[in-house]
């Protein structure tokens, strides 16, 4: 029978992952659940910097995240519950001149036989990262793509970003779902199964880990929750360091992202220095309901009544810097 593995490079997010393992069961039932925690070494956009003071604040050994005890205790306390699901943790460690991103990514899910799991023609393949996320209620429907793939074909999701609690997301990835000359193909992608054939095959899909464009993959209806933008606390200082840009961008994201928790505009600046008819510069409220398991996550807030849903429906003003 052909298995199915999951197989994910991470680093500093356990906050994340102990909501994330249960999601992965409840909706792809796999036999394996890969994570391969380390640090890439110029980070996840080829832009950190580095140095003494980074690795100091978030490392605990200049390649291990400062969460990874708790990562460790939330791997151990899934294995125990999930006994039909192998759930590997693994150390990996970049070679220090690896210094492009998708280099590292295609490396942390090609590292198959690192962690003893021989892969096969026809098994499944999901390269995740450790923030995505399905609806438990889309587990039939990924269950039938994957029946109708043959080996070195596979299919993608439409990507929702969500920003700071699960009421807002980035505007340009809903293109999808605001206008009817918005078809899926201007949204974003993340690609989610893929039926295996060849190594080169694989590889050539899952280099395209920066621009996230799959066109060899069949697009779905199937979402594909990204809570990249939930960081609690230290987790938010590491994803502005990672991403380094100026002292000036982050302090007018953050007061966008201040804003999203009064709960009162449609549509929210968070990139100011942008064109005012950019996707891009926008966060937007996007009501849907959400995956059950990362209900209890720090960043999920209380539902909202029907009179602050209506409220914010109607207030068409862009709320600006």
């Amino acid at each position: 029978m052909n298995k199915k593995v999951v197989i994910i490079p991470i680093f500093c997010e356990a906050h994340m992952v102990k909501y994330q393992i249960p999601n992965i069961i409840d909706t792809i039932e796999p036999d394996y659940i890969i994570y391969n925690e380390g640090m890439f070494p110029t980070g996840p956009e080829n832009t950190t910097n580095v140095n003494e003071e980074f690795l100091r604040e978030y490392t605990i050994d200049s390649k291990r995240g400062f969460d990874f005890e708790e990562l460790q205790e939330i791997i151990y306390e899934a294995q125990r519950e999930y006994k039909d699901t192998n759930i590997i943790l693994n150390k990996m460690n970049y070679p220090d001149n690896m210094v492009y991103a998708p280099d590292c990514y295609v490396t942390a899910c090609s590292n198959f036989k690192d962690v003893g799991i021989e892969i096969e023609e026809g098994d499944y393949i999901f390269p995740f990262e450790g923030d995505v996320f399905h609806h438990e209620d889309s587990k039939e429907e990924i269950q039938g793509y994957l029946k109708q793939l043959k080996p070195n074909t596979g299919f993608k999701s439409i990507w929702v970003d969500f920003v700071e609690n699960q009421f807002y997301a980035f505007k340009s990835t809903l293109k999808p779902f605001l206008k009817k000359e918005w078809d899926i193909q201007q949204g974003r992608s993340r690609r989610i199964g893929i039926k295996f054939g060849d190594w080169d095959w694989y590889k050539y899909v899952i280099n395209n880990f920066m621009t996230q464009q799959y066109p060899m993959l069949y697009p779905t209806d199937l979402i594909t929750y990204h809570y990249a933008w939930w960081r609690p606390g230290k987790y938010k200082d590491l994803r502005y360091k990672q991403l380094n840009r100026s002292s000036e961008y982050w302090t007018q994201f953050q007061v966008g992202l201040d804003n999203i928790r009064e709960n009162k505009y449609l549509d929210i600046d968070v990139r100011p220095s942008m064109e005012k008819n950019s996707t891009y510069r926008y966060i937007r409220f996007f009501d849907i309901d959400h995956p059950s398991h990362v209900k209890d996550h720090p960043c999920y807030d209380k539902e909202l009544t029907e009179d602050q849903r209506d409220m914010i429906l109607k207030n068409k003003l862009v709320f600006e810097q």
